[in-house]
């Protein structure tokens, strides 16, 4: 069948006459009320529950699962409002057949209200089965945007089908480009971003037992996978909504040109970026140390990298250019191993194999520090007034080195205390003679 071309002001007049109708008027007012007592007594319902069965009326939202009796209660609340107000409308719609009044409106509006109450079903379920934050966070990303694409497809097609009819706006390198063409891109990149991100947090969900240098690597990898996705999306809606590949050429051309002199930085970020991400120089996880700052690298972005600073726990974003221009320490490159060296000094009385046990029990005796590789103490040389030695040991965390020298400084002077080893510090003895004897 031939497309009819119409004008979008054509639609609006439609949808208008349409809705200046009395019998549509009074159906309109009809499902306002419904809405309005569907709502009110929903509120009542669970009110009078609350009062007479507060055992079974309560629930805390929180990350773990509900419990069963939460869940119900959870269950009600999720369906009440619907389920009373799809009651309301079948009673006016058979009081609309009983008087042979028109009801094609009220019928929509039943229709409308059973699809979100299936919508609210199927989200009590996942609540169930399911983290709640995450539950919460694509209802409003993916489940209620599809519900108000069905309610927009209802009430456009309120005056007749317009599946038919291509509604030109603007005519782009001799093509049309319609109002179905803007809204499938639209809608249709949308969903494509959402689902492409939705699935990169189920599957980091699912490795979660992982090690932290492997779970930075598939980070990483994941964040190439999703930029490359929503490229390949992009490239798939527009050619399915027909747009022309010479018109996306001479777009990008242009873009180009302005990217070439406005956009330099950004341009230059966004290839460092990708550098960053395809070398692997910097994982999500890692601990670095840039202009003097020690941070955790949190999230890797084609323009931006998110860092965590462990001074005061904020978050500082920084342009990617800058970890190809600049000097940036990481303590976690090869791997998650950190160095740490503790120099002390004993008197010269001191047993010098009493003092290297004596320091090796005390780093074993620590949590914190590696036994592979194991810690190791150095006889160094002697100084002017002490024996000095040298403990090395190794964490596998940079944010506990200082928390772990202090621990091991402070068990240092209570054992050398009970061993009665001598800690020296400098001292110098004045002999003052007689100055007379002196002057003689």
């Amino acid at each position: 069948m031939e497309n009819k071309r119409i004008n979008f002001s054509d639609i609006l007049t439609r949808q208008s006459i349409f809705l200046a109708r009395s019998d549509v008027l009074f159906q309109l007012l009809i499902i306002i009320v419904c809405l309005f007592l569907g709502w009110l007594l929903s509120k009542l319902f669970w009110h009078w529950l609350q009062r007479n069965f507060p055992q079974f009326t309560t629930f805390i939202w929180r990350d773990e699962h509900l419990e069963p009796r939460e869940y119900l209660a959870l269950f009600l609340q999720s369906i009440d409002f619907p389920l009373i107000t799809l009651i309301l409308l079948n009673l006016m719609a058979g009081l609309f057949h009983s008087q042979n009044w028109t009801q094609g409106l009220i019928k929509r509006g039943e229709d409308i209200v059973i699809v979100y109450l299936i919508l609210r079903c199927l989200l009590a379920f996942l609540y169930g089965a399911f983290p709640l934050t995450i539950i919460q966070e694509y209802q409003f990303k993916i489940f209620y945007p599809l519900f108000v694409l069905f309610v927009f497809n209802q009430i456009v097609n309120l005056s007749g089908n317009l599946q038919d009819s291509q509604v030109q706006l603007i005519t782009l390198f001799n093509n049309p480009i319609t109002f179905d063409t803007i809204y499938s891109l639209i809608v249709g990149l949308y969903f494509w971003i959402v689902i492409v991100i939705l699935l990169e947090k189920l599957y980091l969900i699912l490795i979660n037992s992982k090690t932290l240098s492997e779970k930075s690597s598939i980070q990483a990898t994941l964040i190439l996978c999703r930029y490359f996705l929503i490229t390949l999306g992009i490239i798939i809606n527009l050619g399915f909504v027909g747009v022309d590949g010479r018109a996306v050429t001479a777009i990008g051309g242009g873009l180009s040109i302005g990217i070439g002199f406005a956009l330099k930085e950004i341009f230059s970020n966004f290839m460092s970026g990708i550098i960053l991400l395809f070398e692997k120089i910097l994982k999500p996880g890692d601990m670095i140390s840039i202009e003097g700052q020690t941070c955790q690298v949190k999230e890797l972005g084609i323009r931006a990298t998110t860092v965590l600073m462990t001074v005061d726990n904020a978050e500082k974003i920084i342009p990617n250019q800058i970890f190809l221009t600049q000097d940036v320490t990481t303590y976690t490159g090869s791997n998650n191993l950190v160095y740490c060296s503790i120099l002390m000094g004993v008197g010269y009385d001191s047993n010098a194999e009493q003092v290297t046990n004596l320091l090796l029990k005390i780093a074993h005796n620590h949590p914190k520090i590696l036994t592979t590789p194991s810690p190791v103490v150095f006889f160094i040389n002697f100084g002017d007034s002490s024996l000095n030695f040298e403990l090395k040991f190794w964490l596998n965390d940079i944010n506990t080195r200082k928390r772990v020298i202090s621990d091991i400084n402070c068990s240092i002077l209570t054992e050398f205390a009970k061993s009665k080893i001598e800690i020296p510090f400098p001292q110098r003895d004045v002999n003052i003679k007689d100055i007379k004897n002196f002057l003689n």
